[in-house]
């Protein structure tokens, strides 16, 4: 089975940006160091929500928590309980594990009775009262979770990383549904302070490993490993070995493979943030563009400013103090630092998601501040200068800051969706990059222009199913002309990165 993986591609949908301003929106989200957070909107209601968990200190007391944070839109965001462990030093990842179609949480760290955890947390009818399952897996901190299926049997499996009782592991479970996971002999060299992360590195159509991190000698490694149908056999190839580390992976120089970016702390203690690119045949060149090199954080692409190539957000610790950094991507390796002005953090993770649902994507991170402060923030990435508050604020400086209210989100009315795709569409080997839009209409119900579309687009092209796309993105407006000019533009913005449009008219 062909797959090819395209980022997601997002532009701004009702006029072109030729800068972008970011907003924080104050969302009084409980600050954390030692911290995972992330977007899931795991409600279903169509908007990003908030998870985190980490550490703080407040008036000398340390404190371990876990939290979920509804979105109610305007830029305000509500705590909801749930049942999910309070943990730091702790890593999650969210999928559909049983199939039911909503997402579900594993999550590993360790708790305010000093125990290493791992738990499988299934979601309850979209609600907050997340249901606890025991699946047998040892309790595991300071590594990773993510889930992907490697096997191809249409259920994501988990790949983790971290301090087991006996010692630093890198483990593959497979998902044998019914809430039952086994323990593959994969071979893989077991890490803990560091990562391990899915990727079609070969483009063959499944998931291979790289892993990255200490071992139980102390050494730093990072390694590749193939999947081959099945077995993991390791690259051999040098990529410089760190722990404290982080990985993402996009094809960010838009030849139709997976590159990756990694940071973290080299043996001989320096901090680096490398770029490798993918020339395929199971060969990594090393770029240099000017990344800031971090330790204890985190990197994640997103294209912040709908210029059709991903960008970079850069978390954590470097040598110079806490930095939270956005590095836009000029092509041909050249990386800008936008001087976003984020609260740098340190021991912080940083995703990209568009919250607001205005098609521009913001920004989420979470850490220690260099005046040993904790912070969760949301950053609004807007057209314009803008405030919540209405008030000009001193301290935090940069292109991210306040000037002017903004009104209640208007409800919107008119939508249409689109995605993307680097494939051989027509399964006559022949690849190309191809754009899908469907025409604009009122929508009845949550997704179902989304549903309507990928039915459609299977039906008219078979071989859709065959490789990955982008996400399929859905955008809304409140009047008739704005959807129109809105789709205008992307149609043109897509036109002139060479893809062809396909509109599918029902």
């Amino acid at each position: 089975m062909i797959k090819k993986f395209l980022v997601v591609v997002l532009f701004a949908f009702g006029f072109q940006l030729h800068a972008q301003t970011f907003t924080d929106i104050k969302a009084k989200l409980t600050g954390v160091s030692g911290s995972a957070c992330t977007w899931i909107d795991y409600d279903q209601d169509g908007d990003l929500d908030v998870f985190v968990s980490g550490e703080f200190y407040q008036k000398g007391k340390h404190f371990i928590s876990t939290k979920l944070y509804r979105n109610d839109r305007n830029d305000h965001f509500k705590e909801i309980f749930s049942p999910v462990v309070n943990i730091y030093r702790g890593a999650f990842d969210w999928a559909d594990e049983n199939l039911d179609g909503k997402k579900d949480l594993f999550i590993i760290g360790q708790d305010a009775a000093g125990h290493s955890v791992s738990k499988l947390y299934i979601n309850n009818k979209r609600t907050a009262n997340f249901i606890p399952v025991k699946v047998g897996i040892p309790g595991l901190k300071d590594g990773s979770v993510q889930w992907g299926d490697y096997d191809g049997d249409g259920d994501p499996d988990l790949l983790l990383t971290g301090e087991s009782a006996s010692g630093p592991v890198t483990w593959i479970y497979r998902n044998d549904r019914h809430n039952r996971f086994t323990r593959i002999k994969a071979g893989l060299p077991g890490v803990h302070y560091g990562v391990a992360k899915w990727a079609d590195i070969d483009q063959d159509g499944d998931l291979d490993v790289i892993v990255s991190g200490t071992l139980s000698s102390g050494k730093y490694i990072t390694e590749i490993f193939i999947n081959n149908k099945g077995k993991f056999v390791r690259l051999p190839i040098d990529i410089i070995p760190v722990s404290f580390s982080d990985i993402a992976f996009a094809d960010e120089d838009l030849d139709g493979d997976l590159d990756f970016v990694i940071c973290g702390e080299t043996q001989d203690g320096r901090y680096i943030t490398k770029l490798y690119k993918n020339e395929k045949d199971g060969y990594f060149s090393l770029a240099f563009p000017t990344l800031t090199g971090v330790r204890t954080g985190s990197v994640a692409w997103g294209d912040y400013d709908h210029d059709g190539d991903p960008d970079l957000l850069i978390t954590g610790e470097s040598v110079n103090g806490p930095v939270s950094q956005i590095f836009r991507n000029d092509r041909n390796d050249v990386f800008t630092n936008i001087h976003a002005g984020l609260l740098g953090l340190y021991m912080s993770d940083g995703h990209f998601g568009d919250y607001d649902q205005d098609g521009d994507l913001d920004v989420l991170i979470s850490g220690m501040s260099s005046q040993y402060g904790f912070y969760t923030k949301i950053y609004r990435n807007d057209p314009i200068h803008v405030d919540t508050t209405g008030k000009t604020t001193t301290g935090e400086t940069g292109i991210f800051n306040y000037a002017t209210k903004v009104a209640p989100m208007a409800k919107k009315i008119y939508y249409y969706v689109f995605a993307s795709c680097y494939c051989d569409l027509y399964g006559k080997g022949k690849k190309g990059y191809h754009t899908f839009f469907s025409p604009i209409k009122k929508q009845p119900g949550q997704y179902v222009l989304q549903r309507h579309f990928n039915k459609i687009i299977r039906e008219r092209y078979p071989f859709w199913t065959q490789f990955d796309q982008a996400e399929i993105i859905e955008n809304g407006f409140v009047t008739l002309p704005k959807a129109q000019k809105s789709k205008r533009i992307a149609i043109q913005e897509y036109k002139s990165k060479g893809f062809k449009i396909h509109e599918l008219k029902w």
